[in-house]
């Protein structure tokens, strides 16, 4: 995720180091795990208090310019994948707009944020607790909804099994845009040939966020592509997607 404002610009920085863990990881011991509304998006979003702190304390007008999610989806329309949700702010104004929703989160906790929300908007979603993934893999859920959640992460015995993006096609069809926002694990896809053949012959415009700088040094050269922003790449081998193909710049 990326929001503009100066709050989030120092506190993701704080983030980042080993102050910003310890900070969490004391904020997560203090502060009560309950349920909080905020109006996101226009949407009426469940967020939780310990959990989603970026989320609540940032201004709902940052959030929007930032995102840019309707940048994002312009010129798309039908099956979008969701994929590393959250609680589900992309997911609903997707589905908002008329598509069928497919959202996919390694967290229970988070999944069950964004059903509230979907429940409370009046807006239809189709949520998958799982890890998605290039090849099958076990893995512990988290236990809490953080957005740098990661498989294994704290897993203490794996209990769950991945969905790989062809059991999602083989389930839920073939996918007309994809967001991937799964913190560094986007470096599996990124690598992955089978995984980039299969968006070349489907011709599926996806997102990638793009944690690292190196990861840049990963792009898909033979796929027509260009910087969204600063931190995503987009993947576009639909020619009949223009608008979507261009930056909030300009730029194509």
């Amino acid at each position: 995720m990326g929001i503009a404002s100066p709050f989030y610009k120092i506190a993701w920085a704080v983030r980042q180091g080993p102050l910003g863990e310890g900070l969490a990881n004391a904020w997560h011991k203090l502060a009560p795990s309950i349920d909080i509304w905020k109006k996101i998006y226009g949407f009426d979003i469940c967020l939780d208090l310990r959990d989603s702190l970026i989320w609540w304390a940032s201004d709902p007008a940052g959030i929007k310019e930032a995102e840019g999610f309707h940048t994002m989806l312009s010129g798309i329309k039908g099956n979008v994948w969701d994929v590393g949700c959250n609680v589900g702010v992309f997911s609903l104004y997707a589905a908002s707009q008329g598509n069928r929703v497919i959202s996919f989160d390694i967290s229970p906790k988070a999944i069950r944020l964004l059903e509230k929300s979907a429940q409370r908007n009046k807006l239809s979603v189709t949520p998958i607790a799982r890890a998605f993934a290039v090849e099958s893999f076990k893995y512990t859920p988290p236990t809490d909804a953080d957005t740098r959640n990661r498989p294994g992460a704290a897993a203490d015995q794996e209990t769950v099994t991945s969905m790989t993006f062809l059991e999602a096609e083989a389930q839920f069809g073939k996918p007309d845009f994809i967001k991937l926002d799964i913190e560094h694990a986007e470096v599996d896809f990124l690598k992955s040939t089978k995984f980039r053949d299969w968006i070349k012959t489907n011709r599926i415009p996806i997102i990638v966020e793009m944690h690292q700088k190196s990861y840049w040094d990963l792009v898909w050269p033979d796929v027509p592509h260009c910087d969204f922003d600063s931190g995503h790449v987009f993947f576009n081998p639909s020619p009949e997607i223009v608008a979507a193909s261009k930056t909030r710049e300009g730029k194509v």
